[in-house]
């Protein structure tokens, strides 16, 4: 079974949240389900900024929303979007 590279934009709820807390609670929340390929900051607008999270897991049904709700569930986190997926 083939590994898939799955890509999320990650929001927080506040603006003015420290995303590299956010950053690190993903981490300690996702490192048991999935491989961690990327995960940085970047600009959206207007001093906006969000979470590049690119994740790898195995190709099985399941694993979006599997980590879609991982993520969700991690303080300060308001909203997980899905962007993108191949194959590894």
């Amino acid at each position: 079974m083939a590994d898939v590279a799955m890509t999320f934009s990650v929001l927080p709820e506040d603006p003015s949240m420290d995303l590299e807390e956010m950053k690190r609670n993903l981490k300690d929340g996702l490192e048991k389900k999935c491989k961690i390929a990327e995960m940085s900051i970047q600009e959206i607008a207007f001093g906006l900024k969000k979470i590049k999270l690119v994740v790898i897991v195995k190709d099985e049904d399941g694993q979006q929303d599997m980590i879609e709700e991982v993520a969700s569930g991690v303080k300060g986190v308001g909203q997980v979007d899905f962007e993108d997926s191949s194959l590894v």
